[in-house]
């Protein structure tokens, strides 16, 4: 068996992540067919996603929302990793991918590599006159 040690694991994510409890709303379609709105608070976030706990089972590749009512954004997510539910109270660890990389998170001070990359998310360079 491969064992990735956390150094390693680091060097391959595409963005900083920062341990933060943020008060978002996730909104869709459970893993039992069912709609659901819920009031969570992100665990950890970074440019690309984040980490919540729900008590919604969720299913890989379920597309939901996320709203940060803070800045008046609603974004498309993905579910991409599920954890081992939390005996403490019945959550559901949940990683989350965002369809557009981006601060939706608020992060005033984000780190330097949740910035755009040359190409990324930039808009096309204007056509000369």
């Amino acid at each position: 068996m491969c064992r990735v040690d956390e150094d390693n694991l680091k060097s391959l994510r595409r963005s900083t992540r920062l341990t933060i409890s943020i008060p978002i709303i996730i909104w869709g379609v459970d893993a039992d067919g069912n709609n659901f709105s819920e009031n969570v608070h992100t665990l950890v976030v970074n440019r690309h996603g984040g980490r919540i706990a729900t008590t919604h089972r969720l299913s890989m590749n379920t597309e939901i929302l996320v709203e940060n009512r803070a800045l008046g954004v609603v974004v498309k997510a993905s579910v991409v990793w599920l954890g081992e539910m939390d005996y403490a109270g019945d959550l559901h660890p949940v990683g989350l991918q965002l369809f557009e990389a981006q601060n939706v998170w608020g992060i005033t001070f984000p780190p330097d590599d949740w910035g755009p990359n040359p190409g990324e998310d930039m808009p096309p360079a204007p056509t000369p006159l």
